[in-house]
Formats: C-alpha cells, structure tokens, sequence
C-alpha cells in the first residue's frame, strides 16, 4: 500500500469513530425524552445531546469528505447546527412558558414498570 492509501484508511476510520460517538450522544439525547418528566427537563436533554451529538456527527462527516469544498460545507453547517439548536429550544421553552405550561415541582418518581399508579 502506498502512504496515500494509508493516510485514507486511517482518515475515513477516524471517521467512523467521530460519527459513532455523535450517534451515542443522540442516543443519550433520546433517552433523556424518554425518561425526564415534564417539557423543560426533556427539552434540555434533547437540546444538549442532539445538538452536540449532531455537530460531532457532521464533523465527522466532513473527516471523510473527498474534497476540500465539501468538508468546509459540512463545517459550515456544524456552525449552523450550533448556532439554530439553542435558538430553537428557547423558543418552545418560552411559548410553553408563555402559554402556562408549569414544570413538575417537588419530588418526582420515575413510573416503575409493572407498578400501580396511586390516586390522586
């Protein structure tokens, strides 16, 4: 093998370890809209993991790209990501907050499968 096959093997699989630490990340994000309870704890969750995860998803992409125009293109919408997430997320957190959507206050318990629901 010659050193320019080389140094692609090594990229495009540096690739593939970035994109699949992205792809934890979001997991992590969705599990967290699984398992939080009211709208603000979720949306922080999904904030946070989606948006990393997805910029460390595209990153890794732009590793892999063949050219340099679109790595940059890829790059600029890691930047996009990054910049639109937050945006976003604070605005449904404000239109819930503004349409009286109030978060779980006190202890909460997670539901146990197979567990009763006692009245309330």
């Amino acid at each position: 093998m010659d050193a320019g096959a080389v140094i692609d093997v090594v990229r495009l699989g540096l690739s593939g370890l970035v994109v699949a630490v992205g792809l934890l990340l979001i997991a992590g994000g969705a599990l967290g809209l699984l398992r939080f309870p009211d709208l603000y704890t979720r949306l922080h969750a999904a904030n946070v993991a989606d948006v990393v995860g997805s910029v460390v998803v595209v990153v890794g992409l732009a590793i892999a790209a063949p050219d340099w125009g679109i790595a940059l293109r890829l790059l600029l919408l890691a930047a996009l990501l990054m910049a639109l997430g937050p945006t976003l997320s604070h605005l449904v957190a404000q239109a819930a907050h503004a349409a009286g959507l109030a978060p779980i206050a006190g202890r909460y318990a997670a539901p146990r499968p197979g567990a009763t629901r006692p009245n309330l």
